[in-house]
């Protein structure tokens, strides 16, 4: 089973595809914007969990 860490980056990982879904569907102008600064965020956080993290699954 996947550590608190593990559960919390996922769901906000769920969220951020949500909102970035939402913001296409509405045409945004902004949706590159966010999307691009979003996934590296997100994916700085999963690099942080598994440096802090890489002897639990």
């Amino acid at each position: 089973m996947p550590s608190l860490s593990a559960r919390i980056i996922l769901a906000l990982t769920v969220v951020y595809g949500g909102a970035v879904a939402i913001l296409a569907i509405l045409h945004s102008d902004a949706v590159g914007t966010f999307a691009a600064i979003g996934g590296v965020v997100i994916g700085i956080l999963w690099v942080l969990r598994g440096l802090f993290f890489k002897n639990q699954a």
